[in-house]
């Protein structure tokens, strides 16, 4: 019971995260934020300022709102100390915004004052690993299950990050209060693509891989092992991940990382149950990289009563089509084109009578 009690003191006199009003001028960028996948860990402040004000991040779409609000106070930046100064660990965008902002008074001559002072919340000093806890387990939550979500190449990097921490993948699961399945989405494409060294493009959907290597017939293509506990990977086929690359997002382009969509397989995410079958068939994957189309790569994984459904709905579209495009024309070629598909329908039923 003294215990307890003891425990209880403690956890109430731990120091909470402080409100404050401070200067921009005093905040800084976090060059290790998830958010940016590495992109900003080694430039300067001027750089990530410039990085973060156009594309992917778009930090230009705040200014109006800010020139015509202000800052919106019940929503301050998270901020940790830094010497006199403060890193931004949540709010990196907003700052780049008011940064452009106070740094072009001709540009922008609405509001201005509004900007001198903004709210920050800030985590109270304590020892490197304290700090650091605290500030995983408030972006973990915050930002790994929703209440302000980061991309999801943003939480595969944090979730990587944070476990190679002390403690392990364990560790984070049991602080942010994660389900493995999820994290499971997000680190094995990650640690594929860093084992492969490979990057996809910041538009590309990362989900999109997640989701694919959750499918049977997708990891049987890889030969992909992954060791339960700790999520490493154990071995993969690297020619393999190439190709389901460019299944999944199109090929490179000539002397770039930036990759054809027009020449993916994957037309519809919805689809992806439908390569994932192709993939899982030595003929039909073989058949699809050979640059056949995902329709014809399905023929070589049907059974043949899939087959046969498939020939059945065919051949209603194909009657479908052709009233459509012969309507109530009566000449020669039409004639003809019609009597020669009921002839053709005629033996399909026929033969769906005596074999189906």
């Amino acid at each position: 019971m003294v215990d307890t009690v003891a425990n209880r003191t403690v956890q109430s006199t731990k120091p909470s995260p402080e409100l404050q009003y401070v200067s921009p001028d005093l905040l800084d960028f976090d060059t290790e934020n998830p958010r940016f996948a590495g992109e900003v860990s080694n430039r300067t402040q001027e750089d990530i300022q410039q990085y973060l004000f156009g594309k992917p991040h778009y930090a230009s779409e705040l200014v109006d709102s800010f020139l015509e609000n202000g800052f919106i106070v019940y929503e301050p930046l998270v901020v940790k100390r830094k010497g006199d100064r403060f890193a931004v660990i949540e709010g990196n965008r907003r700052l780049a915004a008011i940064k452009e902002i106070r740094g072009h008074l001709d540009r922008y001559p609405a509001r201005i004052s509004d900007l001198d002072s903004i709210p920050v919340l800030i985590f109270p000093e304590a020892s490197d690993e304290v700090q650091k806890n605290d500030m995983r387990v408030y972006l973990g939550v915050r930002h790994l299950l929703g209440f302000r979500e980061w991309p999801p190449a943003s939480k595969a990097q944090f979730l990587e990050r944070e476990s190679q921490a002390e403690g392990g993948l364990d560790r984070v699961i049991k602080e942010v209060r994660i389900s493995k399945q999820k994290v499971r989405r997000f680190l094995i494409p990650y640690r594929l693509l860093l084992a492969a060294g490979i990057q996809l493009p910041p538009e590309e959907d990362f989900w999109v891989l997640g989701e694919a290597l959750s499918r049977t017939g997708v990891k049987k293509f890889l030969g992909l092992e992954v060791d339960a506990k700790t999520l490493s990977i154990r071995s993969f086929n690297r020619n393999h991940f190439k190709l389901l690359l460019n299944d999944l997002y199109g090929p490179k382009k000539p002397g770039s990382n930036e990759r054809e969509a027009s020449k993916r397989a994957l037309r519809d995410t919805r689809d992806l149950s439908r390569l994932a079958n192709v993939l899982g068939s030595d003929e039909a994957s073989d058949v699809l990289h050979k640059g056949k189309g995902l329709d014809e790569a399905e023929l070589y994984v049907d059974t043949r009563e899939e087959s046969l459904k498939r020939l059945g709905k065919v051949t209603n579209n194909l009657a479908l089509l052709l009233r459509k495009v012969t309507g109530s024309r009566r000449d020669q070629d039409s004639i003809q084109l019609q009597q020669s598909f009921k002839q053709f329908e005629s033996m399909v039923r026929a033969y769906f009578k005596k074999n189906a």
